[in-house]
């Protein structure tokens, strides 16, 4: 069964992990911290279960929080990288393109693969951008 929830929602819940806090996050995103806090609270009662223990200090994943973030984060990953391809196929038609990179990947085969793609189409001109939610994806 799937379930209709904001993208942005989804999003504040990987931010208020990243951050610790409701202030943190609300701060981070841009929006009134009690906003954020309904659309957590109305997440979790969306899906039947407590993402964040809530203490003095700010918040911490669940045991079920913390699965459902490493799911939800996997998840976004794909999105990005989805929306990603789109641009690089518009970037293909503009004669530039950016490649975003996971420095996990082997690097020697990442350079390969990069040098590789330069020979066959000099056209292009590539640009590397750091990925700054890679630090989340080892979390």
């Amino acid at each position: 069964m799937r379930r209709r929830v904001q993208l942005i929602t989804l999003d504040c819940a990987v931010v208020v992990a990243e951050e610790g806090s409701f202030l943190g996050a609300s701060r981070h995103m841009g929006i009134h911290h009690s906003a954020l806090s309904r659309r957590i609270r109305d997440l979790e009662d969306s899906l039947g279960t407590v993402l964040f223990e809530r203490h003095a200090g700010g918040v911490r994943p669940t045991l079920e929080g913390a699965e459902f973030l490493r799911n939800l984060r996997r998840v976004l990953i794909d999105l990005d990288e989805a929306l990603a391809m789109v641009n690089t196929h518009r970037g293909l038609e503009a004669g530039a393109m950016s490649i975003g990179f996971d420095a996990s990947v082997h690097a020697i085969a990442f350079l390969d693969a990069v040098a590789d793609f330069v020979r066959r189409r000099p056209d292009i001109a590539l640009r590397f951008v750091e990925d700054k939610r890679a630090a989340a994806r080892s979390l």
